[in-house]
């Protein structure tokens, strides 16, 4: 998610240094317990390592403003992650929006602007998805006034 996920899978040519995971319980579960985590974790920061990213978080679902359905969304990323149980993919580009609330800094809106532009997210979509959304409790303070910030991108 976040700056890792549109340099990967979006193609926007910025830096960032560290790639977070969303993970939910199972998924980490079966990571540790069949997939050599340790290994897919070193085999994870090689291939990263050429676009200068390693990985450093990995939250739950439930950490992060997402959609209910945020799962279906994920878009897959090509790479070799050193196992064949795991597969990587990107939040889809409503949902790595809506987790861009969680701070709404000026790099989270120059990163939601591109994807409003490059993917052609209309106001509607991103009003809808941001109704539905999921906001955890150490956000919610601050969901009103990112949300604000991110449908002003959207005003001539």
């Amino acid at each position: 998610m976040g700056g890792a996920a549109l340099i990967l899978a979006y193609g926007l040519n910025r830096s960032t240094e560290d790639v977070d995971l969303v993970l939910e319980d199972e998924e980490l579960e079966v990571l540790i317990d069949e997939a050599e985590f340790g290994a897919a974790v070193e085999a994870t920061n090689r291939e990263l390592e050429p676009d200068g990213l390693f990985l450093t978080h990995i939250w739950g679902p439930e950490q992060q403003i997402l959609t209910p359905d945020w799962k279906q969304s994920c878009r897959p990323v090509v790479g070799d992650w050193g196992t064949d149980i795991l597969a990587v993919s990107a939040l889809g580009p409503v949902d790595l929006i809506l987790s861009k609330l969680c701070r709404a800094d000026d790099a989270d809106l120059d990163d939601i602007r591109y994807l409003i532009k490059t993917e052609g997210i209309e106001r509607d979509v991103i009003e809808a998805a941001m109704a539905r959304a999921e906001v955890p409790v150490d956000f919610a303070d601050v969901f009103p006034k990112n949300r604000r910030r991110v449908l002003a991108l959207f005003d001539p």
